[in-house]
């Protein structure tokens, strides 16, 4: 096949069309329970459980980077699926997620868990997504996942509500 000059173009066009084309899956929690009411409570074995069950619904997922707040019960939530993948947490502090928010959207063609709280992961779903999501103060079951794709002729965002684990009470 002769190529033209007009059709390496349209080559270069595509090649380059595709090199924005890229998809990035934003996973976010809420920690899993915790032992009691205290500011920096560790999990309860029944949030032992639901880290576990976080482990297992993700390990397949391909996740690049774990975000945890700097509190026992989100680094404790994020740590079986850290371990297993041999992933370093990357702490952030629960008042920032305004920054964090714009951290993760640099994050383009990236899979990433972030781990939080139920008054930071819905504003972090709304500046990822558009998206008004809230959780319950009982709810530590539900699993948000924004995924954003973009081409050469724009970006999509859409916004996935499911859960993990056992359901919450």
């Amino acid at each position: 096949m002769k190529r033209t000059p007009t059709s390496a173009f349209l080559l270069f066009f595509l090649l380059l069309a595709c090199q924005a084309c890229q998809t990035t899956h934003y996973f976010l929690v809420r920690h899993a329970e915790k032992r009691d009411s205290s500011p920096d409570t560790p999990l309860s074995e029944v949030g032992w459980d639901r880290a576990l069950s976080l482990r297992n619904q993700l390990i397949g997922k391909r996740i690049d980077a774990i975000f945890s707040s700097n509190y026992t019960r989100t680094r404790q939530t994020a740590q079986p699926l850290a371990d297993a993948l041999s992933t370093p947490l990357s702490i952030y502090q629960p008042d920032t997620t305004g920054s964090l928010a714009t951290v993760l959207k640099k994050m383009n063609g990236k899979n990433v868990l972030v781990v939080g709280h139920s008054n930071t992961i819905p504003p972090l779903v709304a500046g990822l997504s558009g998206e008004t999501v809230a959780i319950a103060d009982n709810d530590y079951d539900n699993l948000f996942i924004v995924r954003v794709r973009k081409t050469f002729l724009g970006q999509k965002v859409d916004l996935t509500k499911t859960t993990y684990g056992k359901p919450s009470p």
